[in-house]
Order: C-alpha cells, then sequence, then structure tokens
C-alpha cells in the first residue's frame, strides 16, 4: 500500500469518528436528564452509547458495501468504540496526549 492510500483511509476514518462523536454528543445531551439515564453517570451513557452506534454504523456499511460481517471485526468495533466514547468524554486533546505518552518519534 502507498502511502497516499493509507492516508486517504486514514482521513476518511478520523471523519467517521468525528462524525461518531458529534452524533454521540448531541444524543448525550439530549437524553442525559430522561428516565433512569439521569441515575447513571453520563461517561457510562457515553460508553453504551457508543458500542450501540458504532456497532450499528458498521452494519450499515457491511450492508451497504456488501462486505461480510465477521465476529473480530465486530470485536475491532467494540475496542474502536471505547475510543470514540473517551474522544466524547475527554475530548481529541486527552487521546492526543495518550498517544505522544506511548509512542516516542524516532524509536
Amino acid at each position: 500500500m502507498s502511502a497516499e492510500v493509507i492516508m486517504n483511509y486514514a482521513s476518511f476514518i478520523l471523519l467517521g469518528v468525528a462524525i461518531l462523536c458529534t452524533f454521540l454528543s448531541i444524543v448525550t445531551e439530549f437524553t442525559k436528564q430522561l428516565g433512569f439515564l439521569n441515575t447513571i453517570p453520563t461517561d457510562l451513557q457515553v460508553l453504551i452509547l457508543s458500542i450501540i452506534v458504532c456497532i450499528i454504523a458498521y452494519l450499515a456499511y457491511a450492508s451497504y458495501t456488501q462486505v461480510a460481517i465477521t465476529w473480530y471485526v465486530l470485536v475491532a468495533i467494540i475496542a474502536a468504540a471505547f475510543v470514540v466514547a473517551i474522544i466524547c468524554c475527554k475530548g481529541w486533546s486527552f487521546v492526543i496526549d495518550i498517544w505522544k505518552r506511548f509512542y516516542k518519534k524516532g524509536k
């Protein structure tokens, strides 16, 4: 794979994550005061919503592109949902700080 193709995929992935985070933030703001949702922590609500929305988005993508749905991709989507949830709760700068802490340039 060339660097151009990798950067193209990376830009689409970041765009998808940004759209998911925006959607999750909007849904969380509107639903966190409803019924039993005001008794659970907001971070837990965001995590649960993130897992549900990411799985639905993957299933919609797989259906649209007619890609086979496999268990290991679903596990990866659930892991990615944790990243989406932490971005929604703490922000992009928190994730970038974690990345900088564990990835040292030049090693």
